[in-house]
């Protein structure tokens, strides 16, 4: 008798040792790599694993994933179906074995209704009864039990009489058909192991006729070998249909995926692609544009030599053929003393046209001449320079302030900031009406801010200061663009106006605050 399930349950540090103070620094050490290599060697194993998967193409990463996932599922699948299948072929076993052999022990137990034994006319009933199944059936032994666990008919007759814990018979006694194969482990199945075969056993609980009282427990041992090949065989069915729609769920996704994949590669190799061409233009839209600023770099300071030699050229030439003209009229005054007063006026008018025109010559010349640089220069001092002048030439009064400027800076940015200056401080006095303004020049987070002011009559946003100053205006906004750097002005009418640059003197950009976002009355250029 082993010990089964019922049918409807069927289914398939060490310690580390002190280290000794003797061991020596050296062996420590040594200790201690050879602990850490292992982790090491995980580590890069692990590095090496992630590069190899971050390599692999998202069909292929989906491949392998999906194989292993379904191929674990369709196990999980199998194994379940093919628990169930088993757990249904041993149901459906038993339950018609139960009842072919009810049907054949029952009449003969009936003497057994107040716990007494078969008579010996039963026990030779039962004996033909057994061989009968054996032929049939292939039932190897049949043991009949009673309820308090005494076995008072068995095949093997040694048995008989024999009293045995009744753990087995129990679910049966409540009247369960109790099937599973047979444990052959305990101590009534010695000959049933000596069989060597596989066997199942039934437990079949016997009623009193027409009644539902359990009298007797019947164990029937039947060769399992025939179960067991169905059992196989409905596994392997199971198996089968499980494998093939797992196999055709995975091909068909392995299809969808791949036109996906391929999709995306394509879409994947189109964008590198464009990023490619975006970054060679980039580059040449990049060197493009320090071409043009060296080119506008190199304009300004054709601009600047021009202005200088058509400065010095106007000084040293007409100036002084005007001023050795002059002499001579004065030379020539002294000679028309017996003339009449008509000529000596005449030539009076003439020497004071040559004088104004000699001093607006001079003033031109003035301003087209700069400051002497040299490569690095001091804005300040020219500043002061180029203001000292326009006073003394206009009357005019003019505030400068410079908060925190370098006594040094390129010989380009010293130039601009001059021009400026002297270009906003000429607009000033000939358009503003103003006889004041003021200058300010500062440099902080490595950006210089230049700011020309007067008080003077302004001017609308519909009339902007480049229709109003002729070429002045445009060539400010030019050089300051030149050196990249802003370019704008504050005014309004009869508010006065104010220029405003910002440049970088060690940079080919400047970051500028936009300007009409705190004032509209601002224009940009």
């Amino acid at each position: 008798m082993g010990n089964v399930a019922t049918a409807a349950n069927v289914a398939g540090r060490i310690p580390r040792d002190d280290v000794s103070s003797s061991i020596t620094g050296e062996e420590e050490l040594m200790t201690e790599r050879a602990s850490s290599s292992p982790t090491r060697n995980i580590r890069t194993a692990r590095r090496q694993l992630r590069s190899w998967w971050i390599r692999r193409s998202l069909f292929e990463q989906f491949a392998m994933l999906s194989t292993l996932v379904l191929s674990l599922s369709v196990l999980a699948v199998g194994g379940w179906v093919g628990t169930r299948i088993a757990d249904g072929v041993l149901r459906g076993t038993s339950g018609a074995a139960a009842l072919y052999v009810s049907n054949f022990l029952e009449p003969y137990v009936q003497s057994m209704d107040d716990g007494g034994v078969p008579s010996a006319e039963d026990a030779r009933s039962l004996d033909a009864v057994g061989e009968l199944l054996k032929s049939r059936r292939h039932v190897a032994s049949i043991k009949i039990w009673r309820p308090d666990g005494t076995i008072v008919y068995s095949t093997q007759k040694g048995l008989i009489g024999r009293r045995f814990p009744t753990t087995d018979i129990a679910p049966s006694l409540r009247g369960e058909i109790h099937a599973g194969m047979a444990d052959l482990t305990d101590d009534d199945s010695e000959f049933e192991r000596a069989l060597s075969m596989p066997l199942y056993e039934i437990f079949i609980p016997l009623y009193k006729n027409e009644t539902e009282k359990i009298i007797a427990v019947a164990e029937i041992y039947e060769d399992a070998r025939s179960l067991l090949r169905d059992q196989a065989s409905a596994e392997r069915s199971a198996w089968l249909v499980v494998g093939f729609v797992g196999l055709g769920t995975l091909l068909t996704l392995f299809v969808v995926v791949h036109q996906g994949s391929v999709t995306i590669k394509m879409q994947r190799s189109a964008i590198k692609q464009r990023f490619r061409d975006k970054m060679l233009l980039h580059r040449h839209n990049d060197t493009l544009k320090l071409e043009t600023e060296n080119a506008l770099r190199t304009a300004a300071r054709i601009d600047d030599l021009v202005h200088t030699r058509l400065g010095a050229e106007l000084h040293d030439g007409p100036a002084q053929l005007m001023s050795f003209v002059l002499l001579r009229l004065e030379a020539l005054e002294g000679d028309m003393n017996d003339r009449p007063a008509s000529s000596r006026a005449l030539l009076a008018e003439l020497r004071s046209a040559l004088q104004d025109a000699l001093k607006e010559l001079r003033a031109i010349a003035a301003d087209l001449l700069l400051p002497e640089i040299g490569e690095v220069g001091d804005p300040s001092q020219a500043l002061r320079k180029i203001i000292q002048g326009h006073e003394s030439r206009t009357g005019c009064i003019v505030d400068f302030e410079a908060v925190n400027v370098p006594e040094t800076l390129p010989r380009d940015i010293v130039r601009c900031v001059v021009r400026v200056v002297q270009e906003s401080l000429n607009n000033s006095y000939k358009h503003s009406g103003s006889n004041r303004q003021a200058v300010r020049l500062a440099y902080a987070n490595e950006m210089l801010r230049l700011s020309v002011r007067d008080g003077g009559c302004g001017f609308s946003n519909a009339a902007p200061a480049t229709s109003q100053s002729g070429l002045g205006m445009p060539g400010m906004v030019s050089r300051v663009r030149a050196l990249g750097g802003e370019f704008s002005v504050i005014t309004s009418p009869e508010k006065g106006t104010e220029i405003l640059c910002v440049l970088s003197p060690y940079g080919s950009t400047v970051a500028v605050r936009d300007a009409a976002s705190i004032d509209p009355s601002i224009q940009k250029y």
